[in-house]
């Protein structure tokens, strides 16, 4: 597959080359999430589950990093490719990949030394304290692998290479599961035991990834003279939206956990990460029906052909609404079976769960709507709307909601904030694409 490619062949076949390798290492991420809760229920209970939940916005805020410098290089490397500009795309590769490793490793290091501040800004209550950092410490000081991880994914795809991208993320995944078992259930090593597991798995991902680069079967190539300003902000202003969107997903996370700490209790909060946690898994796949159209959008539009970019973004709806929809139906058709997964056949879980699938999901569609025209916006470098639109979703309207529904009907409506966010996002994305068609 290559820039000819891009620019000729049917829009909706080029569509599924990237999209089904893409949701196949997106379904792996989802075996090694579901994996973790489900080996964790076992090893350490609830109360496990409760520590893992506030540890959890730690990995948006890698795939916050690895996202902004991954995307928004992927973009300029693609439009570059559509305008035949071949210095500009190696500088963006090169500078993703030297932004992504300093920052990560910087993260790594800050992030294990000062391991009790980190807990507490994450939410964690001195009771907790000790099962939130078993399994922080070892995350964090990984923290550049899991950024490598995220970024690495993409750029691959950008370059050509989505099944290699897939292959690598299995194979990660798959040794996280089977690392998993060893850590947590043969040697017992209970939520240490898991967060090790994740570190080993991703980074055996990453190996994978360089794989690429070793046999040189790559197109882009690095360069010294990377380190530009101007290349610095259009890389983020093109990634802004996909960090703020993940990191927005972790603070999240943090802001109900303190409040479903003051206003219920550590039950709740287990049900809580059930649900986070399915959540997460699906994000991850919705994320990957848009990145599937990200490398046709961003060609075309770099080669002015505006209405196959329009068509590819089109097609990535379609797909992902119908998606969305028939996953919201089997959540409505068994929440409970779904609960009792992850919930170690403790009943009061099962239901507790169970409800919170039924109401969290019940705005998917709208998810996962909002999750194309976000990736849409960046990959034609419209990344302020992006931005904005991330930031209304995941901040604004999210924040506006849990302090109004927590008012008016208790902690019980908590999980109704997201859903109404995101629909009320959608249909202010939706506008502003209608308004900038008319104006051009």
């Amino acid at each position: 597959m290559n820039s000819e490619h891009l620019l000729h062949h049917k829009v909706s076949r080029l569509y599924l080359h990237y999209l089904f390798p893409t949701l196949l290492a997106m379904a792996s991420n989802s075996l090694y999430c579901l994996a973790d809760v489900y080996f964790v229920s076992i090893g350490a209970g609830s109360t496990g589950l409760a520590a893992m939940n506030i540890a959890m916005p730690v990995f948006m805020i890698y795939s916050a990093i690895g996202l902004t410098f991954g995307v928004g290089g992927a973009t300029i490397m693609s439009i570059a490719e559509g305008n035949k500009n071949t210095l500009l795309r190696n500088q963006a590769f090169s500078l993703s990949m030297v932004l992504n490793i300093s920052i990560g490793l910087i993260v790594a290091i800050l992030g294990t030394m000062f391991a009790d501040t980190f807990a507490y800004a994450l939410g964690s209550s001195e009771a907790l304290l000790l099962d939130v950092k078993q399994y922080l410490i070892p995350v964090n000081m990984g923290a550049f692998v899991f950024v490598l991880n995220y970024a690495g994914a993409v750029l691959l795809r950008n370059d050509h290479a989505p099944k290699l991208a897939m292959i690598a993320t299995i194979t990660g995944n798959l040794s996280n599961v089977v690392l998993d078992y060893i850590f947590v259930i043969v040697l017992k090593q209970g939520l240490q035991g898991a967060a090790i597991a994740t570190v080993l798995g991703t980074l055996i991902s990453v190996l994978c990834m360089s794989i690429h680069f070793i046999r040189k079967q790559h197109t882009v190539h690095f360069q010294w003279n990377c380190m530009k300003v101007s290349l610095i902000k259009r890389m983020c202003m093109n990634g802004s939206g996909s960090g703020i969107l993940e990191l927005s997903a972790g603070i999240v996370i943090l802001v109900f956990n303190f409040v479903i700490l003051q206003y219920a209790d550590e039950q709740f909060l287990a049900s809580f990460a059930i649900v986070t946690n399915i959540a997460f898994v699906l994000k991850g796949l919705l994320n990957g029906f848009a990145q599937a159209a990200q490398p046709i959008i961003s060609t075309n539009y770099g080669a002015n052909n505006k209405i196959r970019a329009q068509e590819a973004f089109f097609v990535s709806l379609w797909y992902s609404g119908l998606f969305s929809l028939c996953i919201y139906i089997l959540c409505l058709l068994f929440p409970k079976e779904v609960a009792s997964i992850f919930a170690n056949q403790d009943q009061e879980l099962i239901i507790l769960a169970g409800k919170g699938i039924m109401y969290y999901f019940s705005g998917l569609v709208s998810t996962a709507l909002l999750t194309m025209y976000l990736y849409y916006f960046q990959s034609i470098e419209s990344g302020r709307i992006a931005t904005i639109l991330a930031v209304c979703k995941g901040f604004i309207f999210v924040l506006l909601f849990l302090w109004g529904l927590l008012w008016l009907f208790g902690v019980s409506a908590i999980w109704f904030c997201v859903p109404l966010a995101e629909t009320i996002t959608l249909f202010i994305a939706w506008w502003i694409r209608k308004r900038g068609m008319k104006n051009e």
